[in-house]
């Protein structure tokens, strides 16, 4: 019995030596059977991390492909300025010029009417005819080329700031106001002061500096009430319940009209200075002379503007969209 127990004792030992034997054999010079499982198991438990590093960067690859892409489509489809120049030339002069019969008759009525010459009514009449006998000698008289003239230039103004504006993506309304009103003021001033000259009621002269300064303060009011109040009036359309086109259309027709009842005064006053010095009458005197024609020149101005800033704005607007249109789509 004690031999069979030593037996097994010795037995036990011998299998827990080689045992243990093995175990730090393996431990320390792994076979190629547990090196390949522990590889595997390894590269298993890592692959997660491979495959969400390798679609990573397959995804930010994608993404800078992508907007890469995207900036040269963007570049490819940009219209030439070139192009858009010349729409917004283009659309100006288009309209300008099928305006200009109408505000070329009001506007040497006016002047006529407020020289004396002859009275307003008459004065229209007689232009009118003018225009319907001989067009072609209307088109091309020099009051005609001024005032096509001077709304060619004004809405060439407004056209390219806005382009402009828009490829540099900044905001156009101080540019636009500033730009416009100086055109606008520099032409129209030397529209009248050229019409003052023609068909005053004294011989040509200087224009003094007072008129000059209204003609000036007039214009830049008519700037404002047309290209920025209907934007500002619009959006009170809109709170209204009115859509955005509508309600831009109705501004734009209401806001200058409605301001020649502050601009016509100006205006005559500025003519009176012309046709008479400023020493020659008192403020009252003056004043109580352009009074008298403030309601059929009040009238007619708001003829006049109706086509020049309201109708011609609008129509400068969508030619200039269509236009625009045209060419993007060209591309």
């Amino acid at each position: 019995m004690k031999v069979v127990a030593c037996l097994a004792r010795t037995l036990l030992l011998l299998f827990l030596t080689t045992f243990l034997s093995k175990a730090h054999g393996a431990s320390a010079s792994p076979s190629p059977i547990h090196g390949n499982i522990v590889s595997r198991w390894s590269s298993r438990r890592s692959l997660p991390t491979v495959i969400q590093t390798s679609a990573s960067t397959s995804a930010s690859a994608s993404t800078n492909a992508s907007r890469r892409s995207n900036v040269t489509t963007q570049e490819k489809s940009k219209p030439p300025l070139l192009s858009l120049l010349s729409a917004d030339v283009l659309s100006a002069f288009i309209s300008s010029a099928l305006l200009s019969p109408l505000v070329t008759i009001i506007d040497k009525s006016v002047t006529l009417s407020a020289a004396g010459s002859m009275t307003l009514g008459s004065a229209l009449k007689k232009n009118a005819l003018t225009l319907i006998s001989n067009p072609m000698k209307f088109v091309t008289s020099p009051e005609y080329v001024w005032i096509c003239g001077l709304y060619s230039a004004t809405y060439i103004a407004a056209n390219t700031i806005t382009t402009y504006c828009t490829l540099t993506s900044r905001p156009s309304s101080s540019p636009k106001l500033i730009g416009t009103t100086l055109v606008n003021i520099y032409a129209c001033v030397s529209k009248d002061a050229a019409f003052a000259k023609m068909f005053g009621s004294c011989a040509p002269h200087s224009v003094p500096k007072r008129s000059l300064a209204l003609f000036s303060l007039r214009d830049g009011g008519t700037i404002f009430s047309s290209f920025l109040l209907p934007q500002k009036l619009a959006a009170v359309f809109e709170v209204m319940g009115i859509n955005h086109i509508q309600s831009l259309n109705v501004a734009q027709l209401t806001c200058p009209v409605v301001f020649q009842a502050v601009s016509a005064p100006i205006h005559l006053l500025g003519l009176d200075f012309y046709n008479r010095s400023p020493g020659e009458l008192m403020g009252k005197t003056r004043m109580a002379a352009s009074v008298d024609n403030y309601f059929p020149v009040v009238g007619a101005r708001m003829l006049r503007v109706l086509p020049a800033f309201g109708i011609g704005g609008i129509g400068n607007r969508m030619l200039r969209a269509e236009m625009i249109k045209r060419i993007e789509g060209g591309l």
